[in-house]
């Protein structure tokens, strides 16, 4: 998650102006911008404000400047003071940051400059470096997990499934009772996701295969349910990803197979904001904001009109709809 804002660190140069020369007609002597007092004599003139030689005090050690300095959010600063107390500097290569940069959601600052030049974990979205993250590592498929993020990673099946049963129970207090029995999990990379599902997101993260075989006069006698998940990815994103998943499964449950993608994934990737929102914390605040930010248009697009459906007429309605038709209702 980037954020893009911008910083404007000015370098003045003080002005030194001597007393006025006395005229016949008397001149009211102008105010200190700092003390209010008249000031008369040797002055500091800069930015159209006067001050008293002595008023003039740098911000961080609160001693006059004199030379060269620096303004940051209306205050000023000796050069020195500002390079090592108060300047912006890069996450990644320590440098003072001037103009536009990039931030992260948890508060990183980076020069621009290091947008295509450095590996972005792929589950928390900080740049992968020793100073930032520890280092990381970059899995088979070519994605990237820093070392904040790497230990909360979950591997075990075993692990894995009772996430799935903890999951379903938040859903069922949300109005979503998901029949779950016999669910395979399957782990694998990117590359084989992307061939399974048929989609080339980079953000995929799982998905599932639901089928369901039938006699021949019609009633159904045997249901197979497969989900694929990214292997390698921490907890939060997992319990993300499989609230997601089981969005599908509970469509499925209810027959929902031809479903606009919109309306679709849209609601899978709400139900994961809901569940989410059971989990304090700044990481599930991170997956639910990823959630409202995804510029994508079938999975954020979609999410957004699904949220703005169900925060105007309730989840029970969301759901009702959700369950009985293919698209979304007339208004949103």
């Amino acid at each position: 998650m980037r954020l893009i804002a911008v910083l404007l660190v000015g370098l003045c140069l003080a002005t030194w102006v001597a007393p006025a020369l006395a005229t016949n007609a008397p001149v009211a002597p102008p105010l200190c911008a700092a003390c209010g007092k008249p000031v008369a004599g040797a002055s500091f003139t800069t930015r159209g404000a006067v001050y008293h030689t002595d008023c003039f005090r740098c911000a961080w050690c609160n001693r006059p400047i004199a030379g060269p300095y620096s303004e940051y959010k209306g205050k000023n600063y000796h050069d020195d003071c500002f390079a090592r107390h108060v300047a912006l500097k890069c996450a990644l290569c320590g440098d003072i940051i001037r103009g536009e940069y990039l931030q992260d959601f948890w508060g990183n600052s980076y020069c621009m400059s290091h947008e295509h030049d450095a590996p972005v974990c792929d589950s928390c979205g900080r740049f992968v470096s020793q100073k930032t993250t520890g280092g990381g590592v970059r899995y088979d498929d070519g994605r990237y997990i820093c070392n904040l993020c790497r230990p909360k990673s979950v591997t075990d099946i075993d692990e894995i499934l009772r996430l799935v049963h903890e999951v379903a129970g938040h859903m069922k207090s949300l109005g979503m009772k998901v029949d779950y029995d016999g669910i395979r999990i399957h782990l694998i990379g990117r590359d084989e996701m992307q061939k399974l599902s048929g989609h080339h997101s980079e953000g995929l993260r799982g998905f599932t295969d639901y089928r369901e075989e039938y006699r021949v006069f019609g009633k159904s006698y045997d249901r197979h349910m497969d989900m694929y998940l990214l292997y390698g990815m921490p907890r939060m994103e997992l319990i993300s990803t499989i609230a997601h998943e089981l969005g599908h499964v509970w469509q499925f449950n209810r027959g929902r197979f031809k479903n606009d993608r919109a309306w679709n994934e849209g609601s899978c990737n709400y139900t994961a904001y809901l569940v989410l929102g059971d989990y304090p914390g700044r990481e599930s605040a991170f997956f639910r904001t990823s959630l409202s930010r995804d510029d994508d248009d079938v999975y954020g697009e979609g999410f957004r009109r699904v949220k703005t459906l169900a925060e105007a007429e309730g989840n029970k309605e969301w759901l009702h709809y959700l369950a009985r038709s293919t698209d979304f209702p007339s208004g949103y």
